[in-house]
């Protein structure tokens, strides 16, 4: 999720009602939190969609213009996303969302300064109006991303790859960043099935994918293709950055046990996005670099 989040930085909309306006019934003693029209207009906001990264942004966005918030936590399963900036002696609030009794997240909401009565109705309120939406998002989440994993290795498939691909190509284009695109095969693997079965076949599938997330940064992304053929992602990285992480994944593989036993290593070739650049055309690099390490002997690097 965290990665997910970096990834999305559209503007999800403008915030449609200000903290003035929902600090006015304070003057006249009213501390019942939002009106129903301005609560029907959240509930209504955030009814516009069931993506994860973007409704929680939505959330904040809104939460960040009706209330002095400095900073949100959403924790949840193993992942967790945090919006705004921390301040020095912020004060926190922190609520459940609940599902058949059970806690489905915890959020935690740090505030400039204490909360009044009447804006610690609307928080409550605003909180109590998100959870049903979150948690049907993030079921949604879960679904979407069981269908972009590969079911033996876990790692991104193909749909996965173009998605984070298109979303990194934006992100260089507008930010005029680099990043890198590896892509690998496993040389041999063919004398394992044929020798071992394909059950052996798997294991040493899962090694090398295995293999391959322990060599990346945690900002990076992996994928594996079908057959014996993985690509990496790399955000923010140039020609020397996915030099050193191509050789640290060359270096793991060809010293794994597993792989060792099997005389596994790999080939690997590597291309930079660049401005003007389309995301066919720095596959076509990477993998006319891939055919050139195959062709200078295997168990090496090729840069496009």
């Amino acid at each position: 999720m965290e990665q997910l989040n970096q990834l999305y930085d559209e503007n999800v909309g403008e915030p449609y009602f200000s903290l003035e306006e929902s600090n006015q019934g304070l003057n006249h003693g009213q501390n019942q939190g939002l009106s129903q029209s301005k609560l029907n207009k959240f509930i209504q906001k955030l009814l516009t969609t069931i993506d994860l990264p973007k409704l929680t942004e939505l959330y904040f966005q809104q939460l960040e213009t009706t209330l002095p918030l400095s900073e949100l936590k959403i924790q949840f399963e193993d992942n967790r996303v945090t919006f705004g900036q921390p301040v020095k002696n912020t004060h926190l609030k922190t609520l459940n969302c609940l599902q058949m009794g059970g806690i489905v997240a915890v959020m935690d909401y740090a505030f400039k300064h204490p909360l009044s009565l009447k804006n610690w109705q609307i928080l409550q309120q605003m909180h109590s109006n998100f959870c049903f939406p979150f948690k049907n998002a993030l079921e949604h989440h879960k679904i979407k991303q069981y269908a972009m994993k590969d079911f033996l290795t876990s790692l991104g498939n193909r749909a996965s790859y173009d998605e984070t691909m298109v979303r990194l190509a934006n992100q260089s284009q507008r930010r005029h960043q680099p990043f890198g695109l590896l892509v690998l095969d496993m040389d041999n693997f063919k004398q394992v099935n044929d020798v071992h079965g394909h059950q052996e076949g798997d294991k040493v599938l899962m090694a090398c994918a295995d293999t391959i997330v322990h060599s990346l940064r945690e900002s990076d992304f992996a994928f594996r293709f079908g057959g014996d053929e993985f690509c990496c992602l790399l955000p923010d990285a140039d020609n020397q950055t996915n030099n050193l992480i191509a050789e640290r994944i060359r270096s793991a593989i060809e010293s794994h046990p597993l792989l060792q036993q099997h005389q596994i290593s790999c080939s690997i070739g590597s291309a930079t996005y660049q401005e003007e650049d389309s995301q066919i055309g720095i596959f076509s690099r990477a993998d006319e670099a891939l055919y050139a390490a195959k062709q200078a002997g295997k168990n090496c690097i090729r840069n496009a």
